[in-house]
């Protein structure tokens, strides 16, 4: 029986193009050890499938539906977190044996991978419409920040008087949003929650869960303001 087509999918013949590396995450040298990879992987150096010691493998579906957009993705989409490699490597989106595919490095940061992960989904479905590779991943990107960064959520976090954050709560903002905590505050710019002025002070917190701050608590009458005290006064 035939499969579905997902709702939010749009039919597209890979059929007639060959294996390819979509996109790319990180400087040089990602990029190089993506490219040895890939190259590995298409030769028969090594393979991707059946799951195991190389990579641990699961489909993209859900990411797809969360974000939403009726995109010409190719049907299948697998993401592979890949062990053992480079640890330059970022990850890179392909097409191989024409399916949809995802690489990236099992031993980054969870936060990195998850928005990693996410990024390089929607490239999937964006590379037919964007030749350059800059304007796929600014768009990428652009689409994974309406999904992940709504609006109202980075602004709960964020006051224009507010000039410096504690690394633990910096930390916990990015858990919450699941991505490194200087996208947070990419997105929190461009929507201009925060100046250009806090974007430079808080890229400069180093996100630690190794310095809790003491237990707060509240009285009936006790107001946002006595939170936020604790919260930013420096101790």
């Amino acid at each position: 029986m035939a499969r579905k087509q997902p709702k939010n999918q749009l039919l597209l013949d890979y059929s007639v193009r060959g294996n390819r590396i979509v996109l790319h995450l990180g400087q040089v040298e990602s990029r190089r050890a993506a490219d040895h990879l890939f190259e590995g992987l298409v030769n028969g150096d090594w393979m991707i499938e059946p799951a195991g010691e190389v990579a641990d493998i699961s489909y993209a579906q859900d990411i797809v539906h969360q974000i939403g957009h009726k995109l010409p993705y190719p049907e299948g989409i697998k993401i592979a977190q890949l062990h053992n490699v480079d640890p330059h490597f970022k990850g890179f989106s392909a097409i191989y044996h024409q399916k949809g595919w995802v690489f990236v490095n099992a031993a980054s940061d969870i936060n990195e991978r998850n928005y990693h992960i996410h990024l390089l989904t929607v490239s999937l479905g964006l590379h037919t419409i964007y030749a350059s590779a800059t304007s796929l991943a600014a768009r990428s990107e652009q689409l994974i920040f309406e999904a992940l960064l709504p609006f109202e959520e980075v602004e709960s976090f964020f006051r224009n008087d507010i000039s410096k954050i504690p690394d633990f709560l910096a930390s916990d903002i990015a858990n919450f949003f699941k991505v490194p905590f200087p996208m947070v505050l990419k997105r929190a710019l461009a929507l201009k929650i925060i100046n250009d002025e806090q974007y430079r002070s808080f890229m400069t917190v180093n996100p630690s869960t190794a310095a809790k701050p003491r237990e707060l608590f509240f009285s009936k009458d006790g107001s946002i303001d006595d939170l936020e005290a604790q919260l930013f006064s420096g101790e």
